[in-house]
């Protein structure tokens, strides 16, 4: 893929975001790009690839998203962050004659690997300057993940757990605003109990804690330690976490 990106545009400036996304786990994917791509200049391009359904009936997409940003990867849900109000999606059509870019995508599209003969190639003639309205007809209904938040009842904040990073810790369904501000919070996580810290160093090694993390959303971590290995099938996906106000 960045073969073809530079084979299409040399000056292009190429960053790997990550290359750990578990194999077919869109909602991994989707939550690493609603962290990570906010942080990028507003022109850059997005390809992203976490597809399991490559070569079937899913469409291949460009979203821009309300602010400008443009991605580009497979329409299963991947890009449901910055599927908010205001935001165009297009489909990439195979047939781009209209499109006043020769070679935009690869002559012969394999199957099997879309990233290469057909994202990758897009997101080179965005980057070059392409206007995304061209590349397709409109898509009214991306496909959108089922985005788990939280529930407030009787002062319980109510999530669960959504995907666990490279270190081992638990991201949550449950964001910043949830907490109101609280300090000194209880939190549980698969009958286990988790002190709510400001920082990883606040906890004892080994020590089971939870903390707002870098995305907003609140973690479960072991000081230099894996909380999914700690916790092991208690804190699976859809595990609940419940915190109560200190």
């Amino acid at each position: 893929m960045k073969g073809v990106v530079l084979s299409r545009l040399p000056a292009a400036q190429l960053v790997d975001l990550s290359h750990e996304v578990p194999h077919y786990d869109v909602l991994a994917g989707a939550l690493l790009l609603e962290a990570c791509v906010p942080w990028f200049p507003r022109d850059a391009v997005h390809c992203a690839v976490v597809d399991p359904g490559v070569g079937t009936a899913r469409r291949p997409l460009c979203v821009v998203d309300p602010e400008g940003r443009r991605l580009v990867g497979p329409d299963n849900g991947l890009f449901t962050p910055f599927l908010g109000e205001g935001a165009r999606a297009f489909e990439l059509v195979s047939d781009w004659g209209a499109v006043p870019a020769p070679q935009t995508h690869a002559r012969t599209l394999s199957a099997t690997f879309h990233g290469r003969d057909l994202f990758a190639p897009v997101a080179a003639w965005l980057a070059a300057g392409g206007d995304p309205s061209w590349l397709g007809p409109r898509v009214e209904d991306p496909v959108r993940l089922s985005w788990p938040g939280a529930t407030h009842e009787g002062g319980v904040v109510r999530g669960e757990v959504l995907a666990a990073d490279p270190f081992g810790n638990l991201l949550t369904s449950v964001r910043e605003g949830d907490l109101g501000g609280a300090r000194g919070l209880e939190v549980q996580v698969g009958g286990r109990a988790a002190r709510f810290v400001r920082t990883f160093g606040d906890g004892a090694p080994g020590e089971l804690v939870a903390l707002v993390g870098s995305s907003g959303r609140l973690e479960l971590a072991v000081r230099e330690g894996s909380a999914a290995r700690a916790l092991g099938p208690d804190a699976h996906r859809g595990s609940v976490v419940l915190v109560r106000g200190g």
